[in-house]
This record gives structure tokens, sequence and C-alpha cells, in this order.
């Protein structure tokens, strides 16, 4: 009899039956907060991820959603179904059809034939596919932010919530950031305030993208969506682009939206990301000056 890894008897029993004990597939990267099983069933390919509980309290990442979104990560889980649903309404790209999920432990998709996105070859239509993408999900306008299915806070809380975040994870820092430029983004940060919200995926980036055989782009990591101030959002799309990539990606946006000023939030911004470890920059002066 095969059994789903690292599932108690009582959480598979409702899942697809297995034809096939599942197979490990590597992380890509060594502080990765699930782990990755290839599912062959009775209902076709499936991927299982499993919680990594112990790397997620270590998470920058996650300690930055969950203190500033209030994203109740990894508990979020038991919502995602959500996630899948939305992003299929709403957005421009594919996403990998939910089975199952269960909070703080696991979530069960459709395997998504294709390949890897590579960030090092990435081809002009995937930029505009992301382009189209990112600008179908800013038509959706919010007044309040935090987590994608029930955005709580109000504007007026946008700034205190983002300076205590940014002060929590530099407490958290190993070693502890000694860079001149930290209490004057601080002091920024409170003064950072936002009124246009929309949805945010916290972790983009091109490894979470698969491509298939017909050139279009599947989203396949959920997880971190939530509703965010837009300029924040430019702000992460500025640094996973090219120069060439940006102005290719702004040319298809600005089609429907205007690119917001935002350098007075930016620095404010710069250093959540950092802190956040979206890209693994591990040199501040650096990461500031890049955009």
């Amino acid at each position: 009899m095969f059994t789903y890894p690292q599932l108690s008897h009582a959480e598979q029993a409702s899942l697809p039956k297995l034809i096939a004990q599942p197979s490990v597939i590597p992380n890509k990267f060594e502080d990765s907060t699930h782990q990755l099983f290839d599912c062959q069933t009775a209902n076709g390919a499936m991927v299982l991820k499993v919680c990594n509980t112990a790397t997620i309290e270590q998470s920058h990442f996650w300690l930055g959603a969950n203190h500033l979104f209030a994203a109740d990560f990894p508990n979020s889980l038991s919502n995602i179904d959500f996630t899948h649903h939305f992003l299929q309404k709403n957005g421009a790209l594919g996403v990998p059809e939910f089975v199952a999920a269960s909070a703080n432990r696991f979530v069960l998709t459709r395997f998504v034939e294709g390949t890897d996105v590579d960030a090092r070859q990435i081809k002009d239509d995937w930029v505009i596919q992301l382009a189209n993408h990112i600008a179908k999900l800013h038509q959706l306008s919010y007044s309040t932010w935090g987590t994608l299915h029930a955005p709580q806070f109000s504007a007026n809380a946008w700034a205190s919530r983002l300076h205590d975040t940014l002060v929590c994870l530099t407490e958290q820092q190993q070693p502890r950031i000694a860079e001149a430029l930290l209490p004057e983004v601080l002091a920024q940060a409170a003064q950072c305030h936002a009124s246009d919200f929309v949805p945010m995926m916290l972790d983009l980036r091109w490894d979470q993208f698969r491509c298939l055989s017909t050139n279009q782009l599947v989203l396949i990591d959920l997880d971190a969506f939530v509703i965010a101030p837009r300029a924040l959002d430019l702000v992460l799309l500025e640094y996973i682009f090219t120069p060439a990539q940006l102005a290719l990606f702004k040319q298809h946006y600005t089609q429907t939206h205007a690119w917001i000023e935002h350098s007075a939030h930016t620095p404010a911004y710069q250093l959540l990301l950092f802190l956040m470890n979206i890209l693994g920059e591990t040199d501040l002066v650096r990461w500031m000056q890049r955009i």
C-alpha cells in the first residue's frame, strides 16, 4: 500500500489513491519552507507540498509577511483554495488545479506539465504575459489591506505596521545591520502612508513559474499573495527585471495603468524586501543602489 509522505492516516484518507510511492522533488533552496513530492495517483500526476515547520520558524520572509500582513502562515494554508480560485478568476496566468490542503501541514495540487523558468533566459513574451497579469490584478483596488481573502487593516495603519515590522526584522538579523542608512530609512517608514492597495505576490520571482509547451506561463507557488500598496509591488518588479525587461513591462502595463511615482516610499520598501530576503542579497548598500 502506498502512502503520502509525512502525512497521517487521517490526513490522507480523503486524498486521491496513489498508484506508486511518491518521490522527493529536490528543493531549489536550502531554506525552502516545503518539501515537495511527485505523486502518481489514480486521478493523475500531482505535487504534494508538506510544511517544514522548523524552516518556517526561521524564515525572515514569513516573519515579515506574518508580522506586517498578519498572513498567519502556515495556518493560512486552510484558505489557499481561495487563492487558486481568485487567481483563476482575476489573473491572466495559469495556476495549478487545487486538490486539497490542510492548515499548517500540506497542499496538494495537480502537476503542471512544462519546464521550469530560468531567470537567466527570460523571453520577451514572458515579460509581456507577466505585465498583462499584474495589470489585470491591479484593476482590483482595495481601501483596506492584509491577507488576500480578508484584508482587515485600514490605510492609516500601514506606516506604523511597516515601521514596526522593519524594526522587528532588523532585530532578527545576524549579524546585525550596521549601515548608517538604517536609522534614516526607518524614520522614513513611519511617514510612508499608502492608500492604493492591490493583490500582490510577495515572493514574486521567475523560479515560481513553469512554461507550458504553448509558451504560456503558469504560476505554481501561490502561498504568499496579500493585499498590499501598489508601490510595493512596483518596487519588487523593478528588482526582478533587467532594465530592458522593465522597459518592456512598463510599455504594456501602462496601457491600462499609470506607473505611479513612489520615490518617497522606495527606500522603506527596499529595506523591507531586503530584510525579508526576497532575492537572497546580503549586502544592504548594494541592494539599496540597485534601483
